[in-house]
């Protein structure tokens, strides 16, 4: 779970904040809750228990969720807490609800109060290590990912553990090329940046912490915002502002990417993706090296931030790669957030297969956007995902397309109005979504345009990014057997939410920040709801994404899946349900003799083995062996796609990732390219999208997925 709201870094003028470089440790105070806070308390608490779509009561049962989540907020890598202390809190467990619910915030910032305390203790015994070089021959490994381990028993454990990290943390410099004294340097600095970073909490930190830890137990995507965070959330939701366009939050003592946004530099660059880990910051071509683990967000964001046309460079340590591991640096030029880049856009792919041409048209829709006010103040040309999809289906259909690839990996959603809109523009008129409030009513919406655009052989290519409103488009396709889903499992997001004003609920405050919290939940028109499961493809293409770390099935207390009854619709008959097992068939001969497919498995290969490690070696020699290898087989693998692509071979990984950006930056964005593991930018070709025209090519020459023409007269 992540400490923090995720936050856009835009630009902003001004000087930019940094931690100090020493600290003295005195003893930090003791933090107590202020008075206003009682009052937000009581108010979100109310909220919540009345409008929350669970209707789960503030009782025992939720106060043991609430504790969980606490503490888990606080400590997630279970790095400084030991297990008297988690006893010692043991009759909070059964009674924050009683706390909450009469505006009690004492349990919360004592168990804070702790918490800081032992981060003093732990930052001091780190330093303390940085004395001597640890002696990198001893043959030891080091467990990286201690969110399930128990607690440690005592001081002497914990001491072990941090010895462990601090050496850890030394060899990923060491490998990097620094020499001790400024490995030694460089440590201090980062651990003394989470001594600061601890002063820096006030008490509406904490009081942010324990709400959150509060409106997480219900579901995922209810969260309290304090006013600063409001004004993140209302940026986030704008896109208006300049910065790299990337989506940032603060988890443990890295920042991490979240979101890379539609549009932005960071997506256009494609050198940036979610769940990498920023561990530097660098202001233009040639500033020192800023490291930022063990910083607070909001200084992180500060740094990132600056002028429109700026180069800000970005250490990263790619997603799923243990802490220590190599990391890689990327060069961004800050920019506004580029609009029409997030805009549904076209492209054609030219298949040739026993000696015929197959045109098969690419529609890939990033978001599902829709400008409210333009559309209801009745402008003519009001910004719409489903007037621009239109629009292109049209010129796709003038072209004269086999078929139409819809591309929504990586969309996240967006206008409910729109993707029920969009889907008008392939099936006749009917129910789209149904929507059950918390009451039990339910809202069967339909799409009342009823003219279809398109007719033709229709393919939804989808992703585990896939989510919300583009679940909605996809799940409806498939019900009324429109076209076919293909690619992997999408995220699982079927719930809808809303924003409460609290200063309008707190008598006498202008200042007490938001509530957003889960009112509705989704329903395909099959009655099946697209919690967790989300939608499942015809047919399954194997994705770099991880289920079992990205997913609405892998987050604490999301709320279940369920099922209603079946709207009133009818099915179409176009062949497809007959069909599948011969597409399955021609599919799965086809990749057996892809080249590329088969690099792209190779690609994937690389990047489970990876994540399937969940220790490192301490000892400097085997952590050579293993990153020289690892580097090996990451070279081989980018000089296999250059060969492929009739390209020289780099002699470097560093020089394949520059020659990758540098192939990127010639070519048109493409913000839903999914590319093999660590081969950045065009130079891997989008296998998964060619594959998938390849199947819609096969329903053109099966004769199968076509709509009848509309009735004359």
């Amino acid at each position: 779970m992540c400490i923090g709201l995720m936050l856009l870094a835009v630009s902003a003028e001004g000087a930019t904040r940094a931690a100090p470089t020493t600290a003295s440790f005195t003893p930090l105070p003791a933090l107590s809750p202020l008075p206003r806070e009682t009052l937000v308390d009581q108010a979100i608490a109310g909220i919540l228990e009345r409008y929350h779509y669970n209707q789960a009561p503030l009782d025992q049962a939720l106060s043991q969720l609430i504790f969980a989540h606490y503490l888990q907020n606080l400590d997630p890598n279970r790095s400084y807490f030991l297990q008297s202390d988690i006893d010692g809190f043991a009759p909070y467990r059964d009674t924050l609800d009683d706390a909450i619910r009469t505006g009690n915030l004492r349990p919360a910032f004592a168990i804070y109060n702790v918490y800081q305390e032992r981060v003093q203790q732990r930052i001091q015994y780190a330093l303390g290590l940085l004395a001597k070089e640890p002696d990198f021959k001893v043959k030891e490994s080091f467990v990286y990912d201690r969110s399930k381990a128990p607690w440690a028993a005592n001081a002497t454990q914990l001491d072990d553990l941090w010895r462990k990290r601090v050496k850890n943390d030394a060899l990923g410099l060491l490998l990097a090329g620094k020499t001790w004294p400024q490995t030694a340097d460089i440590l201090r600095k980062r651990y003394q940046n989470i001594e600061y970073r601890t002063r820096q909490i006030a008490p509406a930190d904490v009081f942010d912490l324990f709400m959150n830890s509060y409106t997480l137990s219900l579901d995922p995507h209810t969260n309290y915002f304090s006013p600063d965070q409001s004004q993140e959330f209302q940026i986030q939701m704008s896109l208006k502002l300049q910065g790299i366009g990337a989506a940032l939050t603060s988890e443990g003592e890295y920042t991490r990417v979240d979101q890379v946004i539609p549009g932005g530099p960071a997506a256009r660059s494609k050198q940036l993706r979610p769940d990498d880990r920023i561990t530097g910051v660098a202001q233009g071509d040639k500033g020192d090296m800023v490291d930022v683990v063990g910083w607070r967000l909001d200084d992180v964001v500060q740094l990132i931030r600056g002028p429109k046309d700026s180069v800000v460079r970005l250490q990263i340590l790619p997603a799923g790669a243990p802490p220590g591991s190599a990391e890689k640096v990327i060069r961004l030029v800050r920019d506004t957030v580029k609009l029409e880049a997030q805009a549904a856009h076209k492209s054609v792919i030219t298949l040739s297969r026993a000696g015929r041409q197959y045109k098969i048209g690419v529609v890939t829709i990033p978001a599902f956007y829709s400008d409210f006010e333009g559309r209801m103040e009745g402008e003519t040309n009001y910004t719409s995902t489903t007037r621009d999809v239109r629009k292109l289906l049209l010129e796709l259909e003038a072209e004269h397309v086999n078929g139409v690839v819809i591309d929504l990996r990586n969309n996240g959603g967006g206008a409910l109005d729109e993707a029920i809109r969009l889907t008008g523009l392939f099936i006749p008129h009917g129910p789209v979504v149904q929507i059950r409030h918390r009451d039990g009513r339910i809202d069967v919406l339909d799409d009342d345009d009823g003219s279809v655009v398109y007719r033709g052989p229709l393919a939804v290519l989808v992703n585990r990014f896939t989510a919300s409103a583009s679940e909605i488009f996809a799940g409806a396709i498939q019900d009324y057997h429109r076209g076919l889903i293909v690619g992997s499992n999408t995220y699982g997001k079927g719930t809808v939410q809303t924003l409460f004003d609290l200063n309008r609920i707190v008598p006498g405050s202008q200042d007490t920040g938001q509530l957003k919290l889960t009112v509705d939940k989704f329903y395909r028109v099959s009655g099946a709801s697209t919690q967790r499961k989300g939608i499942t493809p015809a047919i399954t293409l194997p994705s770099n994404i991880d289920p079992q770390e990205f997913g609405e099935d892998t987050q604490d207390d999301a709320l279940p899946w369920d099922q209603i009854a079946a709207a009133d619709y009818n099915p179409l008959h176009l062949g497809l349900a007959a069909a599948l097992p011969k597409l399955e068939k021609l599919h799965t001969e086809r990749i057996a003799h892809s080249p590329a497919w088969t690099l792209y498995l190779d690609g994937l290969r690389l990047l489970a083995q990876e994540r399937a490690e969940k220790s490192v070696p301490l000892w400097l020699a085997a952590r050579e062996v293993q990153r020289t290898d690892r580097d090996h087989e990451r070279l081989a693998l980018a000089n296999d796609w250059r060969k492929l692509k009739g390209l020289p071979p780099a002699t470097t990984l560093e020089a394949a990732y520059k020659l990758a950006a540098a192939d990127s930056g010639k070519t048109a964005p493409s913000s839903t390219q999914e590319s093999s593991a660590d081969n950045p930018g065009s130079l891997v070709p989008d296998v998964l999208l060619r594959e998938t025209a390849h199947i819609v090519a096969d329903m053109d020459a099966l004769g199968i997925g076509n709509l009848p023409p509309p009735a004359s007269g």
